[in-house]
């Protein structure tokens, strides 16, 4: 790579100068891992300006973008904060229907919801309208969410024992399928929206922020409820559910109204089987997905933390409910996570999103290795939890805002590559990363806790004690699960490709074709 083209990069992703830039010699380097006969070399004589900079340094998005984009993130995550924080702990301890039903409805809904992510993104991805192909999803999902998340609440003496665990699978299956078909165009907007990645990132960042924010807030809205309705009680749940369904999707509905999609393509859809081909071609979303599909247990004690606040924690102080205990663990990850979030931005001026994703994981492993060692030698206090969830919270922050940057990057990939963006099956691919994740940290915690003969509860004793059998495996879900994903995590991340003068090459001459295209309406056009 030149002087010449390093500058040039420069100018496309720093903040814009006004100079000129002529006769550069673009090489395409090949990444580790690709052979020459995977790549196209080119060997072009180029001449560059600040015109063609263009693209990358204009700002698209509105205030009512960003705006429509957080509010309808933070509507979305609230609902789905609320049913993957609670609903295992609801199924086993409240519904009461056993761990082999829960744990096998946890295994097969959420796969079966899973693998339809990406028949949605390749369906999004075919769709033709006025309005664009991913913003006519997102018309219809909030209201059929509604109500299915109350009813995935329903107070369970209202269900009679012989169809609850039938009630309870197919009212969850149904509300996946929904959720499905928001979920992937909304992820799908970030690469629509604009095609700026240096925005990209900021708006990103930005909006994560107010995701988090839905996410997190379960965790403070049970506390309130069980103050006034009961701990541990059916109705608190489903009162809780009620309050975030209707606030969630009048939320997550504002994606509609506040999003507008700036690039179009008029290149026809290919077929599903291309379309799943293309997918399997893209490198850096496969990297990307399947990092955090092997390390999804990176997070699961956030997942089992009211089994943890319940059967395992000692040193709580007296008048403190275990859901509150509960949501102290997880506000201390939370806030964590938050300032992670925060600090993206400028860290990914000076790192480049591979090697600062590496350091992330060794910074998350480490505090799970010393809570293995001091929960295991001085016992499971609660602060040393708190501690350690919350140091762990900072790199799992950073990183959950690098994967989303690195999925919309995929798209750039998958554009220059063969001319044809692909928001649809890319975000489909997000999506299925993240349930994937949560599949199987709900299908594992009920698995542990019936090898370490989890003792469960009854009418008579809601809070069993448990065996110190029980209590290891709870220790193991705690810290050395989470350790050993965060090295799986960091194994796999080093064979992303987008880094170094490969992923500066990319741009500049994706940025060449989109100009280009400007010239050809056959082409993918930037409006």
């Amino acid at each position: 790579m030149t002087d010449k083209e390093d500058n040039l990069y420069d100018s496309l992703l720093d903040p814009f100068e006004n100079n000129t830039i002529t006769s550069a010699e673009s090489t395409e380097k090949i990444p580790p891992g690709e052979s020459p006969d995977d790549i196209n070399v080119k060997q072009d004589i180029v001449s560059y300006s600040t015109d063609e900079a263009e693209i990358l340094e204009k700002n698209y998005l509105t205030r009512f973008n960003k705006f429509g984009f957080a509010a309808g993130g933070f509507g979305q995550n609230l609902i789905i904060g609320v049913v993957n924080t609670y609903i295992l702990f609801f199924l086993t301890d409240i519904a009461r229907i056993g761990l082999v039903a829960t744990s096998a409805l946890m295994l097969g809904a959420r796969l079966f919801d899973a693998f339809n992510d990406p028949i949605m993104g390749t369906l999004v991805d075919k769709t033709k309208s006025k309005i664009g192909k991913l913003r006519p999803y997102l018309a219809f999902a909030p209201l059929p969410l509604l109500f299915l998340t109350i009813l995935l609440y329903m107070i369970p003496t209202y269900i009679p024992i012989g169809i609850r665990v039938a009630y309870y699978s197919t009212i969850y299956v149904l509300w996946g399928i929904i959720y499905t078909i928001g979920d992937v165009p909304f992820w799908g907007l970030a690469s629509a929206m604009t095609p700026n990645p240096k925005e990209r990132v900021g708006f990103i960042t930005f909006s994560r922020l107010f995701h988090s924010i839905g996410g997190a807030l379960p965790m403070l809205l049970l506390p309130v409820f069980e103050y006034f309705l009961g701990e541990k009680q059916p109705e608190s749940y489903f009162a809780m559910g009620i309050f975030t369904a209707i606030i969630g999707s009048v939320f997550f509905s504002l994606a509609f109204f506040g999003s507008t999609e700036r690039i179009k393509n008029d290149i026809p859809a290919p077929s599903f089987v291309k379309c799943f081909q293309e997918m399997f071609k893209n490198k850096p979303l496969l990297v990307t997905v399947v990092a955090n599909a092997a390390a999804f247990a990176r997070a699961i004690p956030i997942t089992a933390g009211l089994y943890i606040s319940n059967y395992l924690m000692t040193g709580k102080p007296e008048g403190l409910t275990n859901s509150f205990v509960n949501t102290l663990l997880v506000a201390g990850f939370g806030v964590a996570g938050f300032l992670g979030m925060l600090f993206t931005p400028a860290l990914v001026k000076r790192f480049e999103y591979r090697k600062l994703y590496i350091w992330s994981c060794i910074a998350g492993a480490i505090p799970m290795a010393l809570l293995a060692i001091l929960g295991f030698t001085i016992g499971p206090n609660m602060i040393l939890f708190v501690a350690m969830y919350l140091l762990m919270g900072l790199p799992y922050g950073l990183t959950g805002n690098l994967n989303y940057a690195m999925i919309a990057e995929s798209v750039d990939y998958a554009e220059w590559k063969s001319g044809r963006r692909t928001e649809g099956i890319s975000a489909s691919m997000q999506t299925f990363m993240n349930k994937i994740m949560t599949t199987l940290q709900n299908a594992l915690i009920p698995l542990m806790l019936l090898i370490f003969n989890f003792t469960e509860p009854s009418d008579s004793n809601i809070t069993p004690v448990q065996s110190s059998l029980t209590k290891t495996g709870l220790m193991l879900i705690a810290s050395i699960i989470p350790m050993i994903a965060w090295i799986l995590n960091l194994l796999i991340i080093t064979k992303y490709p987008l880094h170094g003068d490969y992923r500066k090459n990319m741009y500049i001459e994706l940025n060449q074709q989109r100009k280009a295209a400007k010239e050809n309406p056959s082409q993918s056009i930037i409006i």
